[in-house]
């Protein structure tokens, strides 16, 4: 009679911690794609020549208002274990306007900024966050 044992309890234990660090890796990762998507967003928003107001000139934009609301945000609400979310937007009390220069108006056509950005730079985005994953896995690996 032969007989084979085999004990995977190693095997296990690192496979155990290589999940553990996948999980962990999964904000850092999600924020290497932001960046690269926000800096996109940041060169691509329009800037106006001169600056611009509120009917009834109860408000007064400089030019570069709108770009300087640009924000990148983690989403604690929509992240978990091993899942991160993050934001990119314009603060719409500094740039209330942001969606008329994204969609356009009845009167001024769409000068659109953030799809054009995701569409130009999803796979860069996704380069960089699968990058800090691996650097990530392969750091913290046993």
């Amino acid at each position: 009679m032969i007989s084979i044992a085999l004990d995977t309890r190693a095997i296990n234990a690192r496979l155990d911690a290589l999940a553990k660090t996948a999980k962990d890796s999964a904000r850092p990762a999600a924020q290497a794609g932001a960046q690269v998507l926000y800096e996109e967003v940041v060169r691509r928003v329009p800037v106006s020549d001169q600056e611009h107001s509120t009917k009834g000139k109860k408000h007064t934009f400089q030019p570069g208002n709108l770009r300087a609301a640009i924000y990148q945000a983690f989403v604690q609400d929509e992240s978990g274990q091993g899942r991160a979310t993050y934001r990119i937007s314009w603060n719409k009390r500094k740039a209330f306007y942001g969606h008329f220069v994204e969609h356009g108006t009845s009167r001024m056509a769409a000068r659109p900024f953030l799809r054009p950005s995701f569409d130009a730079m999803e796979q860069k985005a996704l380069s960089a966050a699968r990058a800090v994953m691996a650097e990530q896995i392969k750091g913290g690996a046993p």
